[in-house]
């Protein structure tokens, strides 16, 4: 690819990034998020053909979002230290070694251990991404919502395809098909060229083995950051918004698996969901010339919680789930690239592997307990009435946090 220069925040006294480096990254969040897709796909698939409780699904899936939880933050500033691409390369090709191991040992135990692994690698290859594009771009809303296009199309072909080869192959077939795809996204990240991220950073120390141990000092820095009021708003309000998420690749699977959808219609459904995300993301910017980022954030991430939430109430009919999923999607797809304009004008250029890290604690933080609560529900009263309970007190966070926002003076200025 030719490496005609781009402005990365179009203004003439920014560092100019090859053009390369953009596209490369672009092609990391469109292959990093379809394998993570696929993953939230066959995951619950393959643990309702294990016979699982629906607490022992909501526990396994929820597995997935634990590592995150704990190293997001140490993994954000390896990166910071050691270089964005340097690390994603090592979570990268464990992906792609983990992915295809799922059905060689078909019982509970492996199975919350792959998740745990998985969850962590996968997760933190989307950081990187996210760290490179941020870096490359200093929070021009345009770049970014244009990565959000790419990384919605993964989202979108991920698990459309692995739920069209679940139900030609089976488990065997659609995890090595993971296997694969991971294998893929470090091809990709080969096109990152390293000299790239390096017109943002300074020269960095030799690394040693005490920067691979998770250091206290630097999880009080990272949550020190939610000083600032745009910061803590993030953290805070990304958690809700990631809910919808949560819900729909945990029990929304399950509960159309249930109602008697295959593989590929439940993939097909997730598919218009990202889909619609698309178009969501196109229009960030738009809607941000109409409201205040941080309401336009609000808003919409309450959105994507009411049209998963309403689900069960749909009757199973296609046409309707197909129309709430896609409210759900364009919520969804339209709020990121506002968060991240949001966090990457609030932090300095250095710290943006450290603000996404507490960024995406948050997120981890809900993934953990949103599924591992919804299946305890699911249990006691049914997984239709699981929908509403936790769907709508999540609902009734976002009005909270907006009443709070309302009083914060930074955000009236």
């Amino acid at each position: 690819m030719a490496q005609a220069p781009v402005a990365a925040g179009g203004v003439e006294d920014r560092p100019v990034i090859p053009a390369r480096a953009i596209y490369a990254t672009y092609g990391l969040g469109f292959s990093g998020n379809a394998v993570t897709m696929m993953l939230k796909v066959v995951v619950p698939l393959w643990a309702i053909q294990l016979n699982l409780s629906a607490t022992e699904i909501g526990f396994a899936i929820g597995m997935s979002a634990l590592l995150p939880f704990l190293l997001s933050i140490h993994g954000g500033v390896l990166m910071d230290k050691l270089g964005t691409r340097r690390v994603t390369f090592a979570y990268a090709i464990t992906t792609a070694l983990v992915g295809p191991l799922y059905p060689v040992f078909p019982v509970f135990s492996a199975l919350v251990l792959f998740q745990l692994i998985t969850g962590l690698t996968s997760n933190m290859v989307w950081v990187g991404a996210q760290t490179l594009i941020t870096g490359f771009t200093k929070g021009k809303t345009t770049l970014l919502a244009r990565f959000s296009i790419a990384s919605r199309c993964g989202t979108l072909a991920g698990p459309v395809v692995i739920g069209i080869i679940w139900d030609l192959t089976g488990h065997w077939g659609a995890f090595m098909f993971v296997g694969a795809a991971g294998a893929f996204v470090v091809m990709v990240l080969f096109m990152v060229p390293a000299t790239a991220e390096a017109v943002h950073r300074e020269a960095r120390p030799r690394p040693t083995l005490n920067d691979l141990i998770p250091n206290w000092r630097d999880y009080a820095s990272a949550f020190s950051l939610m000083a600032i009021p745009t910061v803590a708003f993030v953290v805070v309000m990304t958690a809700l918004r990631i809910s919808s998420s949560g819900i729909q690749t945990s029990f929304y699977v399950v509960y159309l698996n249930e109602i008697g959808f295959l593989g590929t219609l439940i993939g097909v459904l997730i598919g218009i969901s990202e889909a619609a995300g698309l178009l969501g993301a196109v229009m960030a910017g738009w809607w941000e010339k109409s409201i205040k980022p941080h309401w336009v954030f609000l808003i919409f991430g309450a959105m994507s919680l009411f049209f998963v939430t309403i689900t069960p109430a749909l009757g199973g009919i296609f046409l309707l789930l197909a129309i709430a999923t896609a409210g759900r999607g364009y919520a969804q797809g339209l709020s990121q690239p506002v968060m991240f304009g949001i966090l990457a004008r609030a932090v300095d250029p250095s710290l943006q592997g450290t603000s996404i890290g507490l960024r995406t604690t948050s997120n981890r933080l809900a993934t953990v307990l949103v599924p591992l609560i919804m299946g305890i529900v699911a249990d006691a009263v049914g997984i239709a009435y699981s929908f509403y309970l936790v769907g709508g007190t999540l609902i009734a966070g976002c009005l909270i946090l907006a009443l709070f926002v309302r009083r914060i003076p930074d955000f009236r200025t």
